[in-house]
């Protein structure tokens, strides 16, 4: 079935394109109203279901409703009314009046309960509230509650229609800078912030729309999304603009949606957030492309449903962007199909100047990340009676938006996520948003959050909760197969090592899930959390020494360019293994050329930074022997050799082979937990790798104490004898870490590997420690004493177990 022909040839619209950047021609929503009811009286502006309404009947119920206010209320231009309604015709009617009336429109989401409409009549200073019988109660209780609400009247919609008041609007003086609404932001965050808004403000979006989109009276709009949100009202003045009638539903209903759009003959609508991942996962029907539309806009089309989207319902979709705060700032034009897919916003509309800049408010250069910032009109005034948030926003006559984005060749703006909205994993920032969107690709899930979860060493961890598709399984199999099928396409550092199981989410009036909702639902009844980088525990059935799970136990991300190689084996302390050993020499030498990272760092996860061999894996054999100190060997050679600095970030004990690792480093940087153990002399084993090299470069004399004495050096002490560097927070350690690589590498200049090179002990020297180091060993394996070393370890700690001592 193909999509019903639509004479585009006939087709009338009601702003060209060539005036987008002009200033509207009527700049008030009341000029905009009254003017389609001089003219056009008869023609349908709102439809409601089966009801309608035409300018005429809109003008002149909406002015009888103004003269109330003013005559039954005392209401006086600069006022504030809260309007709490539900999606019904009394809303764009009593937003109507209030703007006649010279008065300024509080909308009030229908869903608030007492805490948030107290707060926002009180942040208001409203002194009418218009609202119906299911929200009278509860608008009567709060303003018997509180002293400050005591003068606010309430108006029952429902006895408004039986009035006697005048059908022309009142002579009250308004004009494009009259100040129109408070307009309250969705408040994910806490209590909510309003936005200052004028006619100009809304007229100017109703104009940019119509020329972008190309809209007229032959047209039909719909909405879905609740009144007291921007959009309705937006899409309210887009069909003044255009003279094309608004629909709108009750409320957003996937399984509905397109159903109304073919009933109602509707040719344009805007959706956003979820919803268009909600309307695609809908099961297809044979009648998708039997519709009317011309075209959708939206904000943050899925990238990679962008063409299916279109084939599916035979209809362009466009990105447009826009905040409270601002309107609309960039759009793409239907005709343009290499947006498709691009994940591009488009460009800024003509009244718009859109520039991307770093934290200091420079521009940051083509194709690299900073805030998005916009100027222009339209654009709030500011907060109300929020003076200092308006000054961190509008700054230099610039609206910083909080989104984080990137500026293409070709002057398209794509999001990769936002300023609050970001995971601070190790030294990187993980954009929510991307990571959303590459779960939501997946044909298993419905909808997706990604938050912050907290970590002792990286600072936080990606974690996603995840809305699965009918008739799949939420168990852990299904969590690795949709991570392991996300993993394909985002950098490592970005794949979520948490996923939890919901079956909804709590969401904000326009469609965008509540994320201080959800965690603080989570934190009251969590629900089951699949850790997917926990290792598998060892038992005696699967012993350790048989398992080689080393690119588990190894890991390597790239962060801010510098290869972060982190050893997860926590339930072990990070003992190595021989595999182990071979993969973190491997990772050394692949990012030690300086071709993949500038630098490289070594840290480990939980209360250490490793524990050396795995003596729960020891030696059984010569072989064996001889292969655990060479991998040993080959970790240092390893280092030796790259070209660019090695850091050690050591987040806790580091023991034996561990602690000599952290020795051939450029530079060990520690928390206050950090310590340095090398008990081999005491246990009656032989020193490993390069201790006997590097210990007297670094501690000189010190280096006995450590060797012979087998003494655990805590941080203070190691920080005093010049093993560590500097100590600095947990949660600070890997960004400092990162920061010394930077610091060591500066741009533009290729002389660092020269002098790591001379820095470094020489590998000769290196190598004739091995010799030394290899001859003791087979001593000490055909002597007997190796291995009588770690069952005298094992018998220590047996003993001190059975007297209650702490691991």
């Amino acid at each position: 079935m193909t999509t019903p022909h639509i004479d585009e040839t006939a087709r009338r619209v009601a702003v060209d394109p060539s005036e987008l950047g002009d200033a509207p021609r009527i700049g008030t929503v009341t000029g905009l109203l009254a003017d389609g009811a001089a003219r056009t009286p008869g023609a349908e502006l709102l439809r409601f279901g089966d009801e309608s309404w035409t300018y005429e009947q809109a003008d002149a119920a909406s002015s009888g409703l103004a003269h109330l206010l003013i005559s039954d209320h005392g209401i006086a231009p600069g006022d504030r009314v809260a309007i709490m309604l539900p999606n019904v015709v009394g809303w764009p009617l009593t937003w109507f009046a209030v703007l006649k009336a010279g008065v300024v429109a509080v909308p009030v989401n229908s869903t608030y309960r007492a805490v948030d409409l107290r707060f926002v009549l009180e942040d208001s200073g409203a002194r009418v509230i218009v609202t119906d019988a299911d929200h009278l109660p509860l608008v009567r209780e709060v303003i018997a509650g509180d002293s400050a609400l005591a003068g606010v009247g309430v108006v029952d919609i429902a006895e408004t229609t039986t009035t006697e008041h005048p059908s022309t609007a009142p002579d009250v003086d308004v004009r494009p800078d009259t100040l129109a609404n408070l307009q309250y932001t969705s408040g994910t965050t806490g209590f909510p912030k309003a936005c200052m808004l004028t006619h100009d403000y809304w007229t100017r979006i109703g104009w940019t729309c119509a020329g972008a989109a190309g809209l007229g009276p032959d047209d039909v709009l719909l909405t879905a999304q609740p009144f007291s949100y921007m959009d309705p009202q937006w899409n309210t003045v887009l069909a003044l603009t255009t003279g094309a009638p608004l629909v709108v539903l009750p409320k957003f209903s996937a399984s509905g949606f397109m159903r109304d759009v073919r009933r109602h003959g509707a040719t344009f609508c805007y959706v956003l957030g979820s919803m268009p991942t909600l309307l695609f996962k809908q099961p297809p029907g044979t009648d998708d492309r039997v519709n009317r539309l011309r075209g959708v806009f939206c904000s943050a089309i899925p990238t990679a449903l962008h063409a299916a989207l279109e084939e599916r319902w035979g209809a362009p979709w466009r990105e447009v962007y826009g905040m409270t705060e601002s309107g609309i700032d960039l759009f793409s034009p239907f005709d343009d199909a290499a947006a498709v897919g691009s994940g591009t916003l488009g460009h800024p509309v003509p009244s718009k100047q859109v520039r991307i800049v770093d934290a200091d408010g420079a521009k940051v250069p083509t194709g690299t990340p900073g805030e998005l910032t916009v100027a222009g009109a339209p654009m709030m005034l500011g907060y109300w009676n929020r003076p200092e948030e308006t000054a961190r926003s509008l700054r230099d006559s610039r609206l910083h938006t909080g989104d984080v984005a990137v500026e293409d060749e070709h002057g398209g703006i794509r999001l990769v996520g936002r300023l609050k909205d970001m995971v601070r994993r190790g030294g990187e920032n993980v954009a929510a948003a991307e990571v959303e969107a590459a779960l939501e690709r997946d044909d298993a899930v419905v909808a997706t959050a990604v938050v912050a979860e907290p970590d002792d060493v990286l600072g936080e961890e990606v974690k996603a909760f995840v809305q699965l598709a009918a008739g799949v399984v939420a168990d852990r199999g299904t969590a690795e197969a949709i991570i392991g099928r996300v993993a394909e396409g985002l950098a490592r550092f970005k794949v979520p090592r948490y996923v939890e199981f919901v079956s909804d989410f709590p969401r904000t009036p326009s469609e965008r899930v509540s994320k201080p909702a959800l965690k603080a639902r989570a934190a009251h009844a969590p629900g089951t959390v699949y850790d997917l980088r926990a290792p598998a525990p060892s038992t005696k059935e699967n012993p350790v020494n048989k398992t080689d799970q080393a690119t588990e136990r190894v890991l390597v991300e790239v962060t801010r360019d510098v290869a972060v190689i982190t050893l997860r084996r926590p339930d072990k302390l990070n003992a190595l293994t021989a595999p182990m050993r071979r993969r973190l020499s491997a990772l050394i030498r692949e990012y030690g050329t300086g071709d993949k990272a500038r630098g490289i760092v070594l840290t480990g996860t939980g209360r250490a930074f490793s524990a050396g061999e795995d003596l729960a894996a020891a030696p059984t054999s010569f072989e064996e022997m001889r292969e655990s100190f060479e991998s040993f060997h080959d970790v240092t050679r390893a280092v030796i050799e790259t070209r660019v600095p090695v850091i050690a970030a050591i987040n806790g004990i580091a023991v034996g082979g561990a602690s000599e690792i952290t020795l051939c480093c450029d530079a060990r940087l520690g928390t206050p937990r950090t310590e340095f153990y090398q008990p081999e002399n005491g246990r009656g084993l032989t020193i490993s790798n390069a201790s006997s090299i590097l210990l007297p470069r670094l501690v000189r004399g010190h280096a006995m104490r450590m060797v012979l004495a087998s003494e655990r050096l805590v941080a203070d002490e190691a920080l005093r004898i010049g093993l560590l560097d500097e100590i600095v927070a947990p949660e600070a350690l890997l960004d400092r870490a990162i920061d010394t690589v930077h610091a060591w590498t500066p741009e533009d200049v290729n002389n660092t590997a020269l002098h790591l090179e001379l820095l470094r002990p020489s590998i000769e020297e290196i190598e004739r420690a091995f010799e030394r180091e290899d001859a003791a060993a087979d001593e000490s394996w055909n002597s007997g004493a190796l291995t009588a070393g770690v069952q005298g370890f094992w018998d220590a700690r047996t003993s001190a177990t059975a007297n209650g001592a702490k691991r």
